[in-house]
């Protein structure tokens, strides 16, 4: 599905003319053929940071995370929603596309060392024809490209049993990972051609998005409150870091607000 109503492959000629202004003003000296630049990156318009980017149409603009007003006030309603008790996965992801509130999710790179360099999302991303994933966050930094995979569970759905094994809706989002680690398995090599329809045509795949390497894979289940954690605390979380070991994230929706909000006025994802 569509990110922006704005399509980020095309400028304005006010767009370039202001981008190519800013880029001439990056030179602050030179020594000999060699220039010495100051970014302006910041400055630049919105649309050129998103051109240039890999892909444009999914690039989450950290200048964004600097209207903090207009933040707070998603993160206060998608606090409302949570506090909903007839709200379910579907209520939460049609609130956060409809809003376009996609910092919720992307604050999720704040679990991991990555999302800081360049970050992206891809909602309802397509696995093939007949698998499909909530939210697809690729993030990079010094080290290359990651992948988050992430699956939306009930909000008030069974998570833990009361002897503190995990209940339906955290089995349901576990089935889920493993239905896609299969499918990567199998066709990771072959995900760059759904990728292409996103990708900027003046850039090349980088070799993350061509070669299967697991540990750039990662996978987030969130579901249920930071209530449903409390009861039988030391079994809780001692499967949380089971299976954080096979690289999944077992998260409540409190913790995605929780990241939400500390990201608010933040200078990268």
């Amino acid at each position: 599905m569509k990110v922006y109503d704005r399509d980020f492959f095309k400028l304005t000629e006010e767009e370039l003319s202001e981008w190519k202004k800013l880029e001439e003003e990056e030179v602050v000296a030179s020594i000999g053929n060699m220039e010495i630049r100051k970014s302006k990156f910041h400055e630049f318009p919105k649309a050129a940071r998103h051109y240039q980017s890999l892909f444009p149409n999914n690039y989450l603009d950290i200048v964004d995370l600097q209207n903090v007003d207009e933040l707070n006030c998603l993160t206060d309603n998608f606090l409302q929603v949570l506090e909903d008790k007839q709200s379910n996965e579907r209520t939460i992801l049609n609130f956060i596309n409809e809003n376009r509130a996609y910092s919720i999710i992307a604050s999720l790179f704040s679990q991991y060392d990555f999302g800081h360099h360049e970050a992206f999302i891809f909602p309802e991303f397509q696995l093939g024809n007949s698998v499909q994933v909530d939210y697809l966050l690729v993030g990079k930094s010094s080290g290359g490209y990651e992948f988050i995979f992430v699956e939306l569970e009930h909000p008030n759905g069974s998570t833990f049993l009361k002897d503190g094994n995990l209940g339906l809706a955290f089995r349901n989002g576990l089935k889920q990972v493993n239905d896609w680690r299969r499918w990567l398995e199998v066709h990771f090599s072959s995900l760059h051609e759904t990728f292409k329809k996103y990708k900027n045509p003046k850039l090349q795949f980088p070799e993350e998005f061509l070669i299967t390497d697991r540990t750039r894979l990662h996978y987030a289940v969130i579901a249920g409150r930071r209530s449903d954690f409390e009861e039988n605390k030391d079994l809780t979380y001692k499967l949380r870091r089971e299976e954080s070991e096979n690289k999944i994230a077992l998260l409540h929706y409190d913790n995605l607000y929780d990241m939400a909000r500390n990201k608010i006025g933040d200078n990268t994802y």
